[in-house]
């Protein structure tokens, strides 16, 4: 089991952002995807079923909660974040779709290490390992 068997595609409109965490992962083993908006990102999913789908809540077009609703509609077994700069609760639909209140990220991420365990985590639970 390693950070290579693990696909990631990260929803994030932010180019800094994006291209920053999708290089610093890369570097820790794992594939990783980019999107700049959940559209994009939904033209994605089939193709790749990705272990972990992180989406920024605040996109173009439609925001990061209705993205991962539609995203597990086309993949149920990845696991789904949200990585964030505001306060943000889980709504009920997205509980319903198993995700937790420490699948939230909150902007900016100080410690990456903690993002690449994150994920590790979830792709193990989602059993995509």
């Amino acid at each position: 089991m390693t950070n290579a068997d693990i696909t990631v595609l990260l929803v994030d409109d932010d180019e800094m952002i994006r291209e920053c965490i999708v290089a610093y992962l890369e570097d820790e083993g794992f594939t990783v995807h980019g999107a700049v908006s959940g559209e994009e990102a939904l033209g994605m999913m089939a193709e790749l079923e990705p272990s972990v789908c992180i989406s920024d809540m605040r996109l173009p077009g439609m925001n990061g909660e209705s993205f991962i609703c539609k995203a597990h509609e086309l993949c149920p077994a990845t696991r789904y974040m949200l990585h964030t700069g505001m306060l943000y609760s889980l709504s009920d639909e997205l509980r319903a779709l198993g995700m937790r209140a420490d699948d939230v990220l909150l902007k900016p991420i100080h410690d990456l290490s903690r993002l690449v365990n994150k994920i590790r985590q979830s792709a193990i639970v989602g059993g995509r390992l």
